[in-house]
């Protein structure tokens, strides 16, 4: 019998990862770059955390990351920003809708913390995770001022519109004059309601048994503005 003609030689293929297509690109790639090294900074804090580590998550090189970031710390100033971006949104809004100083007092109290314990990461990462401050490049001193992290320096203007507002509300007549400067009165308020944030945030149900969230936040309201008001 002929020799029955063979078929084509079936072809093999090799992928190389070297060339592998890149999961995003543009301002995707960025937002994947951006949600890895929140997660880790998260996980294992600033310290901890470097751009190769960050490159892996992602499943990218390093040379792909520095395309888009040149350093871990221009990275997780970007996340900062974006952090404080969100939070002051948040605070003009609740800014627009008040009717007076002692509406804005209480929609900013009851506001913010809604706002950070619906954005436990922006939060985390605005407020809860340290970075070590670092001197200046060209500093010849030992005792040389240390440069401000991006946290002080975005959220700086943040607080000192809360500072500024606080001062209107003392000569309305609203706040306490006799509580102390408007920078003062601030910063206590701060700390009081970053206080609930941040318990909730380490410690939510059913780590402890929380009354229901709405009534704290009713109470702890209304414990401040009994401070507060005049």
């Amino acid at each position: 019998m002929p020799n029955k003609k063979a078929g084509p030689t079936a072809k093999t293929y090799t992928i190389s990862l070297a060339h592998r297509k890149a999961r995003g690109s543009g301002h995707e790639r960025k937002g994947e770059i951006l949600a890895a090294a929140r997660t880790l900074f998260l996980e294992h804090g600033f310290e901890n955390v470097s751009t190769r580590k960050i490159a892996e998550r992602v499943g990218i090189s390093q040379t792909a990351l520095f395309a888009h970031y040149k350093t871990k710390d221009d990275i997780f100033g970007q996340l900062i920003r974006d952090a404080f971006g969100e939070l002051a949104a948040a605070l003009a809004e609740l800014d627009r809708q008040a009717t007076d100083e002692r509406d804005w007092l209480r929609r900013g109290i009851a506001g913010y913390i809604a706002f950070g314990i619906n954005h436990p990461d922006a939060y985390r990462l605005a407020f809860m995770v340290i970075k070590a401050y670092r001197k200046p490049y060209n500093a010849e001193q030992a005792g040389a001022p240390e440069e401000p992290g991006e946290g002080t320096r975005v959220g700086v203007p943040v607080f000192m519109q809360l500072t500024q507002r606080i001062g209107q509300a003392i000569a309305a007549g609203v706040v306490r004059a006799d509580l102390g400067s408007p920078l003062i009165v601030a910063q206590a308020l701060w700390a009081s309601i970053h206080g609930l944030v941040a318990i909730q945030i380490a410690r939510p149900k059913p780590h402890f048994p929380w009354e229901p969230l709405d009534a704290l936040i009713d109470v702890q309201t209304e414990i401040l503005l009994t401070g507060l008001l005049a």
